[in-house]
Parts: C-alpha cells; structure tokens; sequence
C-alpha cells in the first residue's frame, strides 16, 4: 500500500530551481544570523501554518491550479507548497531580525513574526469569504467553525490533564505543548467531520487505513470510523509532548524547532481541510 498521498505533483525544474535557491539562501541566512528560538515561537508560527494550510487549500479549489494564476499554481500544490511557505517565512523572519536589530527592539522579533503571521491570515480568511460568497463555490462554514471550537475545548481539558499527571512537563513545554496538541487535535476533529457528518474521503493512506479499523468494529454504527483517528492523533501528539519536555530544557532551540515542524504537520492538513470543506 502506498505510504505517501494521493495528488503530489512535483513540479517542473524552474519551480524548483527557485524553490530550491530560495531555501538555500533563506536557510543559510537564519544559521547565520543565529535567531533565538523559545517557547513563544511555536505560537508565533502557528499562523504561518495556518497560510501555509490555506494557501495549499486554493490551490485545490475546484481545480489545480485551483485560483491562482496557471503560471503560480504549481508552488501551491503538495509538496512544493510546503518549501514556499518555508521560504516566505524565513524571508519575513529574516526582515524583522533586520528591523529588530535596526530599531533596537530584537527581543520583540516573536511578537512582530506572529502578528505578521495573523495579518496575512486575517487577509487570506477574508479571502476564503469572498470566494465562498461570489459565484461558482458554496459557503458552508458551519461544521468547520464547529471543528475548530471543539478542538479549542478538547485541547484546554486534555492539556489540563496532562498538567495534573505531569506537572513538570507543562512547565517546561508551556504554550509550546499547548500549540501542538492543539494543532493535531484540531486535525483529528476535523478530520473526523469530514468522513462521519461530511461523508468526505480521505487522500493520506495511514489515517484511511485508521479509519477503515474503526469502520470495521461493532461500534462504527454509533460512534463512526473517525474517533480513532482523532484517538491517535491525540494520544501521539500527548506522547511528543512529554517525550520533548527534558530535550527542550537541554537544547531549547533545537527542541523548540522540532516542536514547530511536528506542529506543522497537523496544523497544515487541519487548516487545509478547513477550507475545503468551507468552500465546498
């Protein structure tokens, strides 16, 4: 069975050839300038993944190159969208270290990086309106809105829990744990939605075969096939968290960066199937 999900394009060799130039300088850059990496920016990013997720999401709808311009879409579909979201946002990190450094007010980089962050989203949300609103796509914002709030829900009581089971985890990851159980919870949700109440498929092959198990138990007629789904997603990123607490308190950077990449991967997908099932 194939590992890997259906619809990964890769796209022609000028694409990437800028893709590929513009990690290497961006990523060069960033070991150069050496920028601190804490707790904060976990958060700071989520809004990042957040685009990340959208824009790959447009990129889908109706069609690649879905509505963008031909000439741009293919830096938007899956995986290329991933490097372009990398790109941009070193190449916005990078900026504010520049401004941070140049007004004096480095310490306020993270700030700046996650208001940066929910700016653009707030502009691509208005976006994901308009295009529902216009012609030729529904608006179904419903059940999406519905995901995101239980996900909220779930991730306060769970993380609460956690506290109360491993205090000194909480404390070391802070709202950096928080950030990554909320971004897989919100995937499990949704995802749960889409196959439950919005008779969605399902493109990755290791959560479709999660899904089948659950489909084939005594409980599918009542509890449906994506809980266990959601079960795992929670229970592994739950697992992260207390795995990474120690790492974190010994190579802060290090293990705040990885921490950001295991958000990524479920806040990208949540976020993408926020859109698509918004529009329609």
């Amino acid at each position: 069975m194939a590992l890997l999900p259906s619809g990964l394009v890769v796209p022609a060799l000028p694409y990437l050839l800028v893709l590929g130039l513009g990690t290497l300088l961006t990523t060069l850059l960033l070991l150069g300038f050496e920028p601190p990496v804490g707790k904060l920016h976990v958060l700071a990013l989520l809004p990042w993944m957040a685009i990340g997720g959208m824009a790959h999401g447009f990129y889908q709808i109706p069609q690649p190159p879905g509505l963008y311009p031909e000439w741009v879409g293919p830096l938007f579909g899956a995986p290329a969208v991933y490097v372009t979201t990398y790109v941009v946002v070193a190449a916005v990190w990078l900026l504010l270290i520049l401004l941070g450094t140049a007004i004096g007010k480095l310490d306020r980089v993270v700030t700046y990086l996650g208001a940066t962050g929910v700016g653009v989203l707030i502009v691509f949300l208005g976006a994901m309106v308009w295009q529902g609103i216009g012609p030729g796509l529904s608006f179904t914002p419903l059940w999406p809105t519905v995901a995101f709030l239980i996900s909220l829900a779930l991730t306060a009581v769970i993380y609460f829990l956690v506290s109360l089971r491993w205090t000194g985890v909480v404390a070391r990851t802070g709202i950096a744990g928080a950030v990554v159980l909320f971004a897989h919870t919100f995937d499990g949700v949704i995802t749960m939605i889409g196959k439950d109440v919005l008779e969605g498929g399902e493109r990755t092959p290791i959560p479709a075969m999660i899904m089948d198990v659950a489909g084939s138990l005594p409980t599918a007629p009542y509890l449906g096939s994506g809980w266990l789904f959601l079960l795992v997603k929670v229970l592994l990123a739950t697992l992260v968290i207390i795995t990474f607490a120690e790492y974190i308190e010994e190579r802060p950077a290090r293990g705040h960066l990885l921490l950001v990449i295991i958000t990524a991967v479920g806040a990208g997908p949540a976020v993408n199937n926020f859109v698509l099932f918004t529009l329609g």
